[in-house]
Formats: C-alpha cells, structure tokens, sequence
C-alpha cells in the first residue's frame, strides 16, 4: 500500500471526506436515481411524481421561510427557490427584480448533462419550486420560461405577484 492509498484510507475510516465531496456526491445521486424512476414511468405515474414534489416544496415552505429568516413575499419566495436550487447543485441568481416581478438565472446545474435528463424531467422536478413558491405564498406565480436542457444558455425562471 503506498501512501497515498493509505490516506485515503486514513481519511475514510476517520470520516473525513469533505462535506462538499459528500454533498455534491448525494445531489448527483438524487437526480441520477430520480431521472430514472422518471424514465421507468407512464404518463400517470409522472404526474403523481411531480404532485409528490409539489407537494414536498408546499411542506417546506414554512421551514425555509423560517431557517432564511424571509417574509412571505415576492422577494422572499426567490430567495427560497434560489436556496432551493443550492440544495440540489443549481446555481442560480436574481437577474432582474422588480414590485411585480423577478427574473431568476440558473448558470450551472449538476444534472444537465446527464444521461437521459430531458426538460420534462427538468418540468417534473420543478414542481418542488412551483410547490415551495406557492406554499409561501400564494399569490405569486412561477414560470420557467428558458430551460439549459432545451439548449438554451441559462435556466429563466420569473416570479410574478397575481
């Protein structure tokens, strides 16, 4: 065993791998893992799935709005989403905000590239932040309008108040 084999091995057994190593390891594996329950099921199946994000961002709602320290507006529902994005490798930014309106950019994101990851997948796993914006408030709707997995240059979400 040469040392760097036996760091390596120093670092497993002291549970020492970098928590970004980890987190970036496990996001990869959620969208892997979802991509392919996605591709396993009927047209039914998938919208039960995306009701089921829908539903998972509706109750983490108020978790966001209190660990971000946020207010149930249009502004508070883009910080959310951007967090959101964070949590599962997409990098994103206000582009543009307004009273009435936000545009937010997602530049990078760690499933695009992935085999079989199409934008209705991207739809499909959207519905957390459809369902995170909504259960913050209802009063602002979330449209993606640009999608990197369509070919286009970023990820175009806006946030609009009702």
């Amino acid at each position: 065993m040469n040392i760097k084999s036996k760091l390596m091995e120093f670092v497993v057994v002291h549970d020492l791998i970098p928590v970004r190593l980890r987190w970036i390891k496990s996001a990869r594996g959620v969208g892997r893992m979802f991509n392919d329950i996605f591709c396993m099921l009927d047209k039914d199946g998938k919208k039960k799935l995306g009701k089921i994000l829908y539903d998972m961002g509706v109750n983490d709602a108020d978790e966001f709005v209190k660990k971000l320290k946020i207010e149930r507006n249009l502004h508070g529902c883009a910080i959310a989403s951007i967090a959101a994005n964070s949590l599962f490798g997409i990098k994103s930014y206000i582009a543009e905000e307004n009273n009435d309106e936000i545009i937010i950019h997602a530049t990078k994101c760690l499933w695009k590239d992935k085999k079989n990851w199409t934008p209705e997948v991207c739809a499909s796993i959207e519905e957390y932040d459809i369902g995170l914006v909504e259960g913050i408030n209802k009063n602002v709707k979330y449209c993606c309008t640009k999608r990197r997995s369509k070919g286009d240059k970023f990820c175009e979400v806006i946030l609009t108040k009702r």
